[in-house]
C-alpha cells in the first residue's frame, strides 16, 4: 500500500515502515486457539481471489494483494476446515471474511461465525448482494451459524471478546488467558508498528478516526510494560511480540498459552 493509506505516517520519520518499493507491505493474518476441546479461528483472510487498489489510490497497474494461503496455513497447524467449531471475525471487512464461504460454500462446515453486531449495518448492508463480503455472511447465515456479538462476550474459558470500535463500529479484539500468561489478538487497533510510537497514525478505511485513536491510546496503555504478547493482524511478519514501556516492539519467537 502507498501512503495514502496511511494518514499521518511520514517516511522522513518513519522510514522502517517502508519496503524499498516505496510503500508499505501489510500482510493478512489469522490466529488460530486451541485447546479446552476447543478451535478457534479469529479472521478468515482475504479468500481465493485477488484484490484491486480503491479508486484514486492505485499507484501502478498492479493489484493490491492477493489471497489463498490460509488453507496451507491451517493444514500446516494440523487443523482441517472441518475441526474449526468457532470463527471469530474482528471485523467484517473484505480481508478479514475471505474464507467464510467463498462461492457461496462454507468452508467452515461445523463454525459458528461470530461477528460485531454494529458491523452488519455499517458495513454489510450498504453493498450490493453480490459482493463477496456479503455473500460469504449471508450463506452462513442461511445455515443459521451467523451470531452477532453485543459488548464483551466470552467465547470460551479464557477467550473473552471485547468491543474496541473505531476502526469499525463493531471491531474486536480477543483477549486470552490461560496459566497466568496473556495474549491479546488485536485486529485492527495496530496497522503498522510505527503506530506504538505515534498513535496518531491512522488508517484509511478507518470508519471513526477519532474513537479509533482512543481505541489504539486505550489498548497501547493496557499492554505497554507488561508481560502481555499482543498480535495485530497485519505487522510485517505477522510476529507475536511484547510492547516496551517505551513502545518498542520486542518480537516473542513462539506463543503457547495452555495446553
Amino acid at each position: 500500500m502507498p501512503a495514502p493509506f496511511f494518514p499521518g505516517l511520514d517516511a522522513g520519520r518513519h522510514p522502517d515502515a517502508f519496503a524499498e518499493d516505496g510503500m508499505v507491505h501489510v500482510p493478512t493474518g489469522a490466529l488460530l486457539i486451541r485447546g479446552g476441546g476447543r478451535t478457534i479461528l479469529v479472521d478468515a483472510g482475504l479468500g481465493p481471489r485477488e484484490i484491486e487498489f480503491p479508486e484514486g489510490l492505485q499507484p501502478d497497474d498492479s493489484d493490491m494483494g492477493a489471497g489463498g494461503g490460509l488453507p496451507i496455513a491451517l493444514a500446516e497447524a494440523g487443523c482441517s476446515p472441518a475441526d474449526v467449531d468457532t470463527v471469530v471475525l474482528t471485523h467484517l471487512h473484505y480481508d478479514h471474511v475471505g474464507w467464510i464461504a467463498p462461492q457461496g460454500k462454507r468452508y467452515f462446515p461445523n463454525a459458528t461465525v461470530l461477528y460485531g453486531a454494529q458491523d452488519w449495518a455499517a458495513l454489510v448492508e450498504p453493498v450490493g448482494r453480490h459482493d463477496w463480503t456479503r455473500m460469504g455472511l449471508e450463506t452462513v447465515r442461511g445455515h443459521g451459524h451467523l451470531r452477532a456479538l453485543h459488548g464483551d462476550v466470552e467465547i470460551a474459558r479464557g477467550v473473552t471478546a471485547r468491543h474496541a470500535p473505531g476502526h469499525t463500529p463493531g471491531h474486536y479484539v480477543l483477549d486470552v488467558t490461560a496459566d497466568g500468561r496473556r495474549v491479546v489478538l488485536l485486529g485492527d487497533v495496530l496497522h503498522t508498528p510505527a503506530q506504538l510510537g505515534d498513535s496518531n497514525i491512522r488508517f484509511v478505511s478507518d470508519t471513526d478516526p477519532s474513537l479509533a485513536l482512543l481505541t489504539r491510546q486505550r489498548w497501547l496503555r493496557e499492554v505497554a510494560g507488561t508481560d502481555t504478547i499482543v498480535a495485530p493482524a497485519h505487522f510485517p511478519g505477522l510476529q507475536f511480540f511484547r510492547v516496551t514501556a517505551d513502545r518498542v516492539a520486542e518480537p516473542v519467537d513462539a506463543v503457547a498459552v495452555g495446553s
